[in-house]
């Protein structure tokens, strides 16, 4: 896809943002085909904090790629602690 780069400075932007706002876009994102992307949308999701990414995030730790399933780890982790 000639816009993953934007994507994933789009997800990383949100997550620096911190905007409560995203989180349903980027729940849904969670289910994107490109695996990278995912990793960077957990990613976003743990840096937002909002407990309602805990259920997604929870499934994403089946995902198939290893590093997508460490990052929603983290994410649990960090939304954990707030």
């Amino acid at each position: 896809d000639e816009y993953v780069g934007v994507r994933l400075w789009v997800a990383e932007a949100l997550g620096k943002l911190g905007d409560n706002q995203a989180v349903e876009p980027l729940c849904k994102a969670l289910k994107d085909e490109d695996s990278t992307f995912r990793r960077f949308v957990a990613d976003a999701l743990g840096k937002i904090g909002d407990k309602r990414a805990v259920e997604p995030l929870i499934l994403a730790l089946k995902d198939e790629y290893r590093y997508v399933r460490e990052e929603a780890k983290e994410a649990l982790e960090k939304i954990k602690q707030k």
